[in-house]
């Protein structure tokens, strides 16, 4: 069938127009390093999210799982309670310490780290071929078929990606995006929701299954200051006033049984996934 749209080169457009994905692009170690402790913090919440997640998997004891872009190991971790071994590849070494830390604290030792941009892997020399392949919120690739054609090669059975459905931050924290950073900085900051790879896929011959849910995250600070310096750290790290983001909190955040400060988020968010051999390619 003729495409009307080309939607990688769609999405190349909206990827090179971000300044902060320029960023990551040359120097991705340097961009999650810095973040490294606060995403931990953030992503601790994020209990119910990961066992929807984890529900969509089909994974079996003997299985090998590459997770790609495995971050603080809210995946991985888990997932090696229930396969046989979890490889986990991100380009910050900051990222993959407190991973290995998760690790440690949880008795595991059937995993191993990589410490490269997916980009440049190359699949039989820097990553053997795994039967689980994952991409959870990391498909910020200047160059998404090749991206994801990659994802492909290194499945021996199945890949899962999970990404986000519509705007990738609900209306309030877009609100808060914009009165700190400028309607159109705002605008730069995320990337195009969960059609784009579905789209692409389907261009390629790939058929994938889709499903919608609602990842829901409870965070817990122990102060309004606390939330507002994490959320800088993690979204905005030279900003210098604070003033709007401490705002935001004292509005957003609710007080548990504990006194502590809880921010309740619900986004909309898809898996995707397909399983070779079910697949009628055209490659």
């Amino acid at each position: 069938m003729h495409r009307i749209i080309d939607w990688n080169e769609l999405w190349k457009v909206i990827h090179a127009s971000s300044p902060e994905h320029a960023a990551r692009d040359r120097d991705p170690a340097a961009v999650w390093d810095k973040r490294a402790a606060a995403y931990r913090r953030a992503t601790r919440g994020e209990k119910g999210a990961t066992e929807q997640e984890l529900a969509v998997l089909d994974l079996r004891p003997e299985d090998t799982v590459l997770d790609v872009g495995a971050g603080t190991g809210r995946l991985a971790v888990p997932i090696a309670r229930i396969v046989a071994h979890v490889t986990a590849l991100d380009p910050s070494g900051g990222m993959l310490s407190i991973l290995r830390e998760q690790m440690a604290a949880a008795g595991l030792t059937n995993y191993s780290t990589v410490t490269m941009r997916w980009e440049d892997a190359i699949i039989g020399q820097d990553i053997e071929p795994h039967d689980v392949v994952i991409a959870a919120f990391s498909l910020g690739f200047y160059d998404l078929t090749a991206a994801l054609e990659k994802l492909d090669a290194a499945a021996l059975r199945a890949v899962y990606l999970f990404w986000h459905a519509g705007e990738w931050r609900g209306p309030g924290e877009m609100a808060l995006y914009r009165a700190v950073l400028g309607e159109e900085a705002a605008m730069r900051k995320g990337y195009p929701d969960y059609i784009y790879p579905v789209n692409i896929l389907h261009d390629a011959g790939i058929y994938p299954n889709v499903r919608i849910y609602h990842a829901g995250k409870d965070t817990v600070y122990e102060s309004v200051e606390e939330a507002a310096r994490t959320w800088a750290a993690r979204h905005s790290p030279d900003q210098e006033d604070l003033t709007p983001i401490r705002e935001y909190f004292d509005r957003v955040l609710s007080r548990n049984e504990s006194g502590k400060y809880v921010e309740t988020t619900v986004r909309p968010s898809a898996a995707v996934w397909w399983v070779k051999g079910e697949q009628m390619t055209g490659r």
